[in-house]
């Protein structure tokens, strides 16, 4: 009777460790395009995955750009131009540059200035230097920021799927940001 209890219960969690795993998505071949907000896929080739603890032991070294692509409120139409837009308020990691139009699957110019830009700024030019893309869990914006990142050269990208979620959950610093302005 133990044993059949015991059986019955390793056949219960092996079907739920099944039902946890099933929420990865699988990559698409470009970059997704639609439904930012779903399960994303366990990896970026040519990227790195990193979890809670490996993301904040990155950050606690100074030595990695972080950069959040969560996406920012458009300016409502019909708003007349002499009235202040501010846009929302991100908190997310001390010292993260925010570039919150680059998560996208494809790009305008001036969100394509604004991610070579921010990736200049944030590296000092160097295409070697660890950069960290961010946003929040199940959120496909930062896993198009890190594959267009290597796409373009960036050798030492680190992808962090559980974003400022993973991130405020274990009550880690946070800070106001401001949105990165092109030079």
């Amino acid at each position: 009777m133990v044993r059949l209890i015991l059986l019955t219960c390793c056949g219960v969690l092996s079907a739920w460790g099944n039902i946890a795993t099933a929420q990865s998505a699988t990559a698409p071949a470009g970059y997704r395009q639609t439904d930012y907000d779903a399960p994303v896929p366990e990896k970026v080739t040519g990227a790195v995955t990193v979890d809670d603890d490996a993301a904040y032991a990155l950050w606690r070294t100074g030595r990695v750009a972080f950069i959040d692509v969560m996406p920012n409120l458009p300016r409502p139409k019909g708003l007349p131009a002499d009235a202040v837009w501010r846009g929302r308020s991100r908190q997310s990691v001390p010292g993260a540059i925010w570039l919150p139009e680059v998560g996208f699957g494809t790009f305008d110019v001036a969100a394509e200035r604004q991610f070579d830009q921010g990736l200049k700024a944030a590296t000092k030019g160097d295409k070697n230097a660890p950069v960290l893309f961010l946003c929040r869990a199940d959120c496909w914006m930062s896993w198009n920021a890190s594959k267009r990142a290597v796409a373009q050269g960036y050798s030492r990208v680190f992808w962090y799927p559980e974003g400022s979620t993973g991130w405020k959950f274990w009550d880690w610093p946070t800070k106001r940001l401001k949105v990165f302005k092109n030079q």
